[in-house]
């Protein structure tokens, strides 16, 4: 009434009934229309709530649309509790099974992490790139944590969304995918990785954790009382909840990938090698990290654990009587203890304990204890870029005087013997300086990066894919060569430690996040959908090409490079792996002179005392300081050799049965064959001094008196002779033209060194530093009893029951 009377001011009379008719039309209209906007509105916001029945009692998740027009809804399933919590007498214990539940446990948000220390110095050198350079916002993630930390989440999609590629989607159940978190075993945790998009694209499921890590996840006696390795236990008590409840949500538990990035690469390496997991996961994707890498095991397990108790007032020598003390102390008190690892080493990992991990895991490898698994593995092109950045300022590149030190630190952190360590500095910056660029800094930074890059990851992933390869195990390998655009790298860095994870996750077909805050461009959307596909794929069939094919044109209209490749098998002789950037291609022998030099020379290098111990009987060998943290282990790969048990610690007494003989130095062997060496270099230097002495009273002689046609004659018959005569006395006469000239091969400072005997073996079991079978303290330590009620593994091989050697 009152809009007809406002409104009859302003028309004509006779025109205010009809008007009015109208009016209360459009009243209609609008109030219908409001209401149906007001409903729209409801049914959108209204969350739904997925409910589902496990072995243990209901899970109520969340339906969670991903913020892209090309994906599908995901359902999640937060803080899922895999284990029961490892407190009181249950620390330093294998993980037990869940108690069930009654009623729907809410699994809507995450559960608290693992106990770590936020504020002690972080390894930097070990850790991604993502985690290091966005501390603060990583503190957010761990400040909730609890020793009752025992769960993952679970991230299922659904079959709603607007994403359709014809057939390409299967109803039947999905494949398993399993993320274990890196941060060098000391931080880190599962809740940090959302595996919607993943999830939502690749038509997968994707399971992230968190275990036991740092002291509570790796502390260890080296006997019965510690035997250490619970992380590791914690994955596995995962996996075989996985495998049996899985399909609950939709998943095949006949297809369970396990993956990871650095730390969490070694941990999967790791797993492949135990028989404990064994049947409960069929893939493994190793991303920049190996069993092989230095960091990957810890040989010193005792040394740490006693610096631990000496600090918390635990140091008794009853390694019992130790672990119960350490028990009544809180988890805050013990994980604030900031006790730091030498160089390139972890204080608290995964040690060799005769169960968990039987042996050392080359030797592991090189047993096929992996053959059963299905391994696709790879590097980035730039991992070291931490190792160099931390050492000093990089922004102008790299002084001579500081590519010396940093290898000099290199060598001594890891090598550290007195006398020998000197020939293998000196071949490590011969064969890591750019000869033909030498006095560019630039250039130096570069190749300073290429080395650590070398040793820590290309080395041990390319030895791991050769002795998983040559029995014919489906291999993959790639390298990753590209990194998103940031403000916090430095734009001369390559592809870092960790840059290849937003784009397994699918970072980029969201945009940027307080973790990954690039500048994602189209490629970069492409590259990530690029490598969902193929991690997805080979999560699916074993083969990263299939069945899925690569289509970007939802986001290109162009096709993309790589629906033109075809992803080889790796083999150790043809070695073909996948260049992953904006410009694909197949390749081989990825860095294979640098590969070869890491494994074959510097092994012939390291362990030079040893083959002329074999000779030797009158020399007086002294062993090592048991404290020091380089002992050695012979290997016939270019990793550091290194003791597994320290007989002291800081100030503290010695452990009796826990400790093992550290290696003997052998560096008066290595001196008498420098000597010697030099010795022979000497006698050659006065050969060829009597050569040109001769060579030249000759030629005098030629040219006082004109030469016979005899003599004519015989100098042609000797045309030879008397050539290498006149090219080894021209080279005494000018060096530096002999050098430069590209027909003579100058013979290398360190040929003596590769010409040493080649049988002599590079890695024995009586070189290995622990092996447990040898080990006193360790020879009745009985097996972690991890496998289901009513199934016996006292009777398990030491090798797997269905190895395909």
């Amino acid at each position: 009434m009152w809009l007809a009377t406002f409104r009859g001011h302003l028309l004509p009379t006779h025109l205010l009934h009809q008007q009015g008719t109208t009016t209360l039309a459009h009243c209609a209209l609008l109030w219908w229309i409001s209401c149906s906007c007001w409903s729209l509105t409801k049914a959108t916001s209204q969350k739904f709530y997925p409910t589902v029945t496990t072995q243990f009692g209901k899970l109520r998740g969340l339906r969670v649309p991903v913020p892209s027009e090309v994906l599908r809804p995901v359902d999640q399933y937060l803080g899922v509790p895999y284990a029961a919590p490892p407190v009181g007498e249950k620390r330093f214990m294998p993980p037990e099974q869940p108690s069930s539940w009654s009623g729907v446990k809410n699994a809507t948000h995450f559960m608290p992490v693992c106990p770590q220390n936020i504020h002690s110095t972080v390894p930097e050198i070990m850790m991604p790139i993502w985690f290091t350079y966005n501390l603060d916002t990583v503190a957010t993630y761990i400040q909730d944590q609890s020793e009752d930390c025992l769960y993952l989440n679970i991230y299922a999609p659904t079959d709603d969304g607007l994403f359709k590629q014809g057939n390409i989607r299967d109803s039947e159940a999905r494949p398993v995918m399993v993320y274990i978190h890196g941060g060098s075993y000391m931080e880190g945790t599962g809740n940090m990785m959302d595996g919607s998009i993943l999830a939502s694209y690749g038509n997968v499921i994707v399971v992230t954790l968190n275990y036991r890590i740092g002291i509570l996840g790796f502390l260890s006696t080296g006997d019965q009382a510690a035997k250490g390795n619970y992380g590791l236990l914690d994955q596995i008590q995962a996996l075989r909840w996985i495998s049996k409840n899985i399909g609950y949500f939709g998943g095949d538990p006949g297809r369970i990938t396990v993956f990871g990035s650095g730390i969490g690469a070694s941990c999967v390496s790791l797993l492949t090698l135990s028989h404990h997991s064994e049947g409960l996961f069929h893939r493994a994707i190793i991303q920049s990290g190996s069993a092989l890498s230095s960091w990957a095991v810890n040989y010193q397990p005792v040394k740490y654990t006693r610096m631990l108790a000496e600090r918390v007032g635990c140091n008794v020598l009853d390694t019992v009587d130790m672990v119960s003390c350490l028990q009544k102390k809180s988890a805050k008190e013990l994980v604030e203890q900031d006790i730091q690892a030498a160089r390139y080493r972890v204080a608290f990992g995964p040690v060799i304990d005769g169960d968990v991990i039987p042996d050392d895991p080359e030797i592991l490898m090189e047993q096929g204890e992996f053959l059963n698994y299905d391994i696709m593995l790879g590097v980035n092109q730039g991992e070291g870029l931490r190792f160099v950045e931390n050492a000093m300022d990089l922004e102008d590149g790299v002084s001579g005087s500081d590519f010396d030190f940093a290898v000099s630190d290199f060598v001594d952190s890891l090598y550290g013997y007195p006398e020998g360590k000197d020939t293998l500095r000196e071949t490590i910056k011969f064969m890591y300086t750019d000869w033909a660029d030498k006095d560019n800094p630039e250039t130096r930074r570069k190749t300073l990066v290429a080395l650590f890059t070398d040793h820590q990851w290309v080395e041990p992933s390319v030895v791991t894919a050769d002795l998983h390869a040559r029995y014919g195990s489906p291999t993959y390998f790639y390298a990753f060569y590209h990194h998103c655009q940031s403000l916090m790298k430095p734009v001369w860095s390559d592809s870092a430690h960790g840059d290849e994870v937003p784009y397994v996750f699918g970072i980029p077909m969201v945009g940027p996040t307080d973790l990954f805050p690039c500048n994602f461009s189209r490629n970069d959307i492409m590259l990530s959908a690029v490598v969902m596909t193929y991690w997805t794929n080979f999560a699916k069939s074993g083969d990263p090409n299939k069945p899925v094919p690569q289509d970007t044109k939802f986001i290109h209209t162009k096709a993309n490079r790589f629906e033109e490749v075809a992803w080889s098998k790796y083999n150790p002789y043809d070695q073909m792996y996948l260049h992953i950037g904006l410009k694909p291609r197949i390749r081989d022998h990825y860095r294979a002179t640098k590969v070869a030099f890491w494994k074959h020379l510097v092994p012939h290098l390291y362990n030079l005392h040893d083959m002329f111990h074999y000779s030797s009987t009158t020399t007086k060998v002294t062993p090592l300081d048991a404290t020091q943290s380089n002992g050695k282990r012979s290997s016939s790969t270019g990793r550091t050799p290194i003791s597994t048990a320290n007989s002291h610690g800081e100030g503290g007494g010695e452990m009796g049965p826990l400790i093992m003989p550290n290696p003997r130095d052998y560096s008066t062997e290595l001196s008498v064959t420098i000597a010697v060496g030099a010795s022979l270099l000497f006698l050659n230097v006065l050969a060829f001094a009597a050569l040109y002495y001769r060579k030249d009273k000759r030629s005098r002689q030629e040219t006082s008196q004109q030469p016979s046609p005899q003599r004519e004659s015989k100098g042609n018959s000797a045309g030879h002779t008397n050539t290498v005569d006149e090219t080894l006395s021209s080279q005494q006469r000018n060096p530096c033209e002999a050098l430069h000239n590209p027909l003579h091969v100058s013979p290398s400072y360190s040929i003596s060194q590769r010409r040493s005997p080649d049988d002599i073996p590079l890695m024995t079991p009586n070189n290995i530093t622990m092996i447990p079978n040898s080990l006193m303290g360790l020879s009745n330590m009985s097996p972690y009893s991890t496998f289901p009620a009513g199934y016996s593994s006292a009777g398990l091989p030491s090798t797997h029951s269905t190895t395909r050697v």
